[in-house]
């Protein structure tokens, strides 16, 4: 936890900032099935490995290219070398997640697809988390530009993802530091209470 917090305070990583989030949610939830979908260095993934061990639980992270600086090698982690919508499409439809973690690609096509998989994925107590819906390290502005066809944020990217989910179904916010972690939540796994 030590080592959050000082990055935290003093860190310069894009997602720095964000790790005591991040750590706090995952083993509030009390979850024991964690994905993380982008892992680059592995920043992430320290504190979403440290919850799901303090919780008995599994983090699977999933990223095309192997971690280049923390990877456990332990019982309570899995590093997938694969596409991330390959991995949702090809995972168990009655082993609910917990915590998602989302972060690799970022277009929008892309993200809409990995929300449309986690929509069937998480159940009334699951938490989805997504880095990178702001602008540069502390702006909080959305990353709206729809004039990028091709690439990393392409055709709007992760905040038109996000900002199309149906606000009857879902609601979100978003922590406006270090390009943004945002959280939403889904309602139609929920049950509400129906009037009398």
């Amino acid at each position: 936890m030590n080592t959050f917090i000082e990055k935290a305070l003093h860190g310069t990583m894009d997602s720095d900032r964000h790790l005591v989030s991040i750590f706090a949610m995952a083993l509030a939830s009390r979850g024991k099935v964690f994905v993380e979908l982008g892992v680059r260095e592995g920043h992430t993934t320290e504190p979403l490995y440290e919850a799901a061990k303090l919780n008995k639980g599994h983090l699977w992270s999933v990223d095309l290219n192997d971690p280049t600086k923390f990877k456990p090698n332990n019982g309570n982690y899995t590093f997938v070398k694969q596409d991330s919508i390959k991995f949702l499409e090809q995972w168990p439809k009655d082993k609910k997640i917990d915590v998602a973690f989302v972060d690799d690609w970022h277009s929008y096509p892309h993200v809409k697809r990995q929300l449309e998989l986690l929509d069937e994925l998480v159940g009334p107590s699951s938490i989805i988390l997504l880095h990178d819906l702001m602008y540069g390290n502390t702006d909080p502005f959305y990353h709206v530009d729809l004039s990028h066809h091709e690439g990393q944020w392409a055709s709007g990217g992760p905040y038109r993802a996000v900002a199309e989910l149906n606000s009857q179904f879902w609601e979100w916010s978003t922590l406006p530091w270090n390009n943004g972690l945002t959280i939403p939540v889904s309602y139609t796994h929920l049950t509400l209470p129906t009037k009398a």
